[in-house]
């Protein structure tokens, strides 16, 4: 069953559709998706509107309609499946989808569009609210909460806010990240003005080490002249969507390198709009980024939290099916961090 939502799909009515029901499967190794599209894809949240469940545990329990219709209800943003892999003979890979916390451009974004682009920086550091955010996330990872624990590896974008981010989170779990240098933010990472773009490499391999001890660094992607490919400037978006496809590949090709009812929990520090790319993917959700830009379908909060398997059913060749267990929780982080009407602006 696949439900997509419009403007005037009413709570009652999804309710009624999933009650008692899961959704089935578009054919294997093809996506599985309930995607309530509410007005411009996903209103924000209200304030609060998860805050009565800080437990994870609380999440995994909800039924999938009243959890539609809550996260509908809501405005969106915040979708579940709450049946996962453990039958004998299957295998999974969860996924720990986790955004940057609030960095210096997104504080400019919240400003205005204008004073975005005249101060923007090509690799911005975390805000002092972003720091805050990051530990909040790093308190609630620390506390091994159920359903995305324990952690078995830590993946980073080599951009500056997420190895920011993922360092009070490896640190408070005694884990060492590895940094995954397709993952940067789409546009990646460039300078110069709208019409005269230039590409910059990035933290250097020296500067990388200095700042984040541990770390993990393939040996020839990251050199002192950075990370990044400066021919390519600002990224287009047709480019973000082969590179978001590629690392769906290589989550693919984990999830059916593992041995049968064996599961893995990994997890993905990265950025709004490269994250949404990769769940389109994994998801199969085949929409032109003309129609709906990168960011405008899978939206998150600074430092929430999307979860989400990958499950290889036994004697099944096909490619690894996809189970959405949560998407964007913020619920970790007190309300105050929280830009709760600014959801995809910063």
């Amino acid at each position: 069953m696949q439900l997509v939502g419009r403007a005037s799909t009413s709570i009652k009515r999804a309710a009624g559709t999933l009650q008692g029901k899961w959704c089935k499967l578009l054919g294997r190794g093809r996506a599985t998706i309930m995607h309530l599209a509410i007005r411009n894809n996903l209103k924000t949240y209200r304030s609060g509107s998860f805050r009565h469940s800080s437990s994870f545990a609380n999440t995994a329990g909800l039924g999938a309609a009243a959890a539609a219709a809550a996260a509908a209800a809501a405005g969106g943003g915040c979708l579940f499946w709450t049946k996962t892999a453990s039958a004998q003979g299957e295998s999974k890979l969860r996924i720990l989808f986790i955004r940057h916390g609030e960095s210096e451009n997104n504080v400019l974004c919240n400003i205005s569009d204008d004073e975005y682009w005249k101060h923007r920086k090509p690799d911005p550091k975390l805000s002092a609210k972003g720091e805050k955010q990051v530990q909040a996330a790093a308190n609630a990872l620390a506390k091994n909460p159920p359903v995305v624990s324990p952690l078995d590896k830590i993946y980073v974008s080599p951009m500056t806010r997420a190895l920011s981010t993922a360092k009070p989170i490896a640190e408070s779990l005694r884990m060492s990240p590895t940094v995954w240098t397709d993952m940067y933010e789409v546009g990646g990472c460039f300078g110069g003005e709208k019409g005269s773009f230039y590409g910059v490499g990035g933290l250097s391999r020296n500067e990388m080490q200095r700042l984040y001890p541990g770390y993990i660094l393939p040996p020839e992607e990251i050199t002192q002249h950075g990370w990044y490919p400066k021919k390519l400037r600002m990224e287009t978006g047709s480019h973000a969507v082969l590179r978001a496809a590629a690392i769906s590949t290589r989550l693919r090709d984990m999830a059916m390198r593992l041995e049968d009812d064996d599961s893995k929990t990994i997890a993905l520090v990265a950025h709004h709009d490269t994250i949404d790319l990769i769940l389109r993917d994994l998801m199969g959700l085949k929409i032109p980024v003309e129609v709906a830009p990168p960011g405008k379908v899978f939206k998150h909060y600074n430092a929430a939290f999307t979860c989400l398997d990958l499950i290889n059913y036994k004697d099944d060749a096909s490619l690894p099916t996809p189970c959405l267990l949560f998407q964007n929780r913020a619920d970790h982080m007190p309300s105050k961090l929280v830009e709760w009407s600014k959801l995809g602006v910063v």
